[in-house]
């Protein structure tokens, strides 16, 4: 009996951190992250997605035909580096590479910042290097300016 009450009570006292927030999933960045969004559709190429600077966790989302943002992934920080994954919802690596139809993808950085218009070409990879400067983080909002460069479509990488 007291097994079952120290569980009972064990249990109150876990949901009541999680309801405070006071639970962390703090994970650790990857050197590398592969998405395939062209879901074996062929032709398809890559876009490969990086950070000028690895301090910020930099969400990526994808345009989808509907017009709907949806989050792919994240990049921004160094290999080993911790982040909070319930506050970013997503896994981070330096490099992001996303396989994709061939044609004109639409990306956005942090769902709300500038657009990314990647020229994709089959079997060949486009580099998108991104200038993510944090000005303020707070527990609900992240304040930051951010632009990329998008090169043109070359050989992909030896994996």
């Amino acid at each position: 009996m007291k097994s079952s009450l120290f569980s009972v009570s064990g249990l109150g006292i876990v949901g009541l951190l999680v309801a405070t927030g006071c639970a962390h999933d703090i994970r650790r960045a990857t050197a590398h992250r592969t998405v395939d969004l062209a879901g074996g559709q062929s032709p398809a190429g890559t876009v490969e997605f990086y950070s000028v600077s690895n301090n910020a966790v930099i969400p990526i989302y994808r345009i989808d035909k509907d017009g709907h943002a949806e989050l792919v992934s994240g990049v921004g920080l160094a290999p080993g580096d911790r982040y909070n994954f319930r506050r970013s919802q997503t896994v981070v690596a330096k490099r992001l590479t996303v396989t994709a139809p061939t044609g004109t993808q639409q990306f956005l950085i942090d769902e709300e910042g500038p657009l990314i218009k990647a020229p994709v070409a089959e079997g060949k990879t486009t580099p998108v290097a991104i200038r993510y400067t944090l000005l303020e983080k707070g527990e609900t909002f992240v304040v930051y300016t951010a632009d990329a460069d998008v090169l043109p479509p070359g050989d992909q990488p030896a994996k």
